[in-house]
């Protein structure tokens, strides 16, 4: 699998600039999780955000398991609040199938930001929109 092809195509990062999906790839870890792995724990500190490159996640709050968990593909994100701020995982989320996942420790990453500003607006959109879902989510 060509990870630069792979990265380019995800939502977060297809309007990126070939130049900042090359260094993303350098920087990138890439992890392979079995079914019914814990990718993250809620509660747990969050220094990393991940990008799912192949197969599937679930993501589930704690004490909310009559919620329908949230399903993540090839291609979407999590871990994002590690970018943001100091902050505990808030929610866990585990391998469905097998699952590969390219993650980028804070620091790095936000670095990267510092050096290429324009990365933000693509994760500010995606947020904005989960944001937007979970408001009018029926409980």
């Amino acid at each position: 699998m060509d990870l630069e092809k792979t990265l380019a195509a995800a939502p977060l990062l297809h309007d990126l600039d070939p130049k900042i999906i090359k260094r993303l790839a350098e920087q990138g870890v890439r992890r392979t999780y079995p079914a019914g792995e814990w990718i993250i724990r809620q509660d747990t500190p969050a220094s990393a955000l991940y990008v799912i490159l192949r197969g599937r996640a679930r993501a589930q709050k704690d004490g909310e398991e009559d919620r329908t968990p949230t399903e993540m593909y090839a291609g979407e994100f999590f871990g994002e609040l590690a970018l943001i701020e100091d902050h505990m995982r808030t929610a866990s989320v585990m391998a469905v199938e097998e699952t590969e996942c390219i993650l980028f420790v804070a620091w790095e990453f936000t670095a990267l930001l510092k050096e290429y500003p324009v990365m933000a607006v693509p994760i500010m959109n995606a947020l904005i929109k989960r944001l937007h879902r979970r408001e009018h989510k029926p409980d």
